[in-house]
């Protein structure tokens, strides 16, 4: 019996030595670029720029318009959390003289880098 049975697993192994696998679906020459670790790279890099990189360049331009044409009773918030009314804004100079106390009238003197928020009359400053 063993003679037999080593027989049989000596043909079997021979019939699946001798039998070619199934040929595998190739991809779509499309595909095949589309998964090409380069391309892969490259599109992750496109679809940075157009979700994170272009949306925030738009802001600061935007930012950057409204410091440039800040203006005598601005209202204004500060990097530093300080809000105020702008009394002298120069187009040229790079500072801003704000009024932070409305009773007393005391002014400070601040750089347009450190205004972040410049609040119009439909947001209300939050006290």
């Amino acid at each position: 019996m063993t003679s037999d049975f080593q027989a049989l697993l000596f043909d079997s192994m021979s019939l699946l030595a001798v039998q070619d696998p199934a040929p595998a679906a190739q991809p779509s020459p499309l595909m095949q670029q589309l998964l090409n670790p380069l391309n892969l790279i490259l599109m992750s890099m496109i679809l940075f720029f157009l979700l994170v990189v272009r949306p925030q360049r738009n802001d600061m331009k935007k930012m950057q318009q409204k410091l440039a044409a800040l203006k005598k009773n601005d209202r204004v918030v500060t990097s530093g959390g300080i809000h105020g009314v702008v009394i002298q804004a120069n187009s040229g100079e790079p500072t801003v003289v704000v009024r932070i106390d409305e009773n007393s009238g005391a002014r400070i003197t601040i750089n347009r880098d450190a205004i972040v928020k410049v609040l119009t009359d439909s947001e209300p400053e939050k006290k």
